[in-house]
């Protein structure tokens, strides 16, 4: 063997080793991310509060990553499959997919402390149009009048935000099917 092919493979041997380090790297990242969503998810199951605006304003002081390890929990617990990208970044939109009955249904989470922008909606119809899938924009911010008309205008999502948020994680009887509940406007 030339010393170019001893070179050569001692580059691919570190190069192979390298990845594979990044790749547990990010593998742990994630898990650590999962595990931090399931401590906060058992803390806000044992607070017993009417009142959502304590767990909207706990939720926009976390990580947004472990925001988003929470709701696709929030999901699961809710009785959907679900199913976790491999990265955070980079996810062309879709923060998460949860399966219920057959159907699949895309999720988006992002933590506001305003009013959430209209264009990441139409950005997200845009993404459910394009998997053909129905899809859930969970937020911690403020729905304003025209945001709430796309929302109606395209059936094919649903907003999460304040007392459905509430909901989603605490199982309260007045607050049952809030979300996941069919009406006429969920209809495609």
């Amino acid at each position: 063997m030339t010393l170019g092919n001893k070179i050569f493979w001692i580059i691919f041997i570190l190069a192979l080793f390298l990845i594979n380090a990044a790749a547990a790297a990010l593998k742990t990242r994630h898990l650590g991310k999962i595990r931090c969503a399931k401590r906060v998810y058992r803390n806000i199951s044992r607070i017993r509060n009417e009142n959502d605006g304590w767990l909207v304003s706990y939720l926009r002081k976390i990580d947004p990553f472990v925001f988003e390890e929470l709701i696709l929990l929030a999901f699961k617990k809710n009785g959907f499959r679900i199913r976790r990208n491999r990265r955070y970044t980079g996810d062309g939109g879709i923060d998460g997919r949860a399966r219920r009955n057959g159907e699949v249904y895309l999720i988006q989470a992002k933590r506001y402390s305003d009013y959430i922008s209209e264009r990441h909606v139409m950005d997200f119809i845009r993404v459910c149009r394009n998997h053909k899938c129905r899809g859930y924009f969970v937020h911690t911010g403020k729905t304003g009048r025209k945001t709430k008309e796309l929302a109606r205008e395209n059936p094919q999502i649903r907003i999460i935000s304040g007392r459905k948020l509430h909901g989603l994680f605490i199982r309260d009887p007045q607050a049952e099917n809030l979300f996941f509940s069919e009406d006429k406007n969920d209809k495609q």
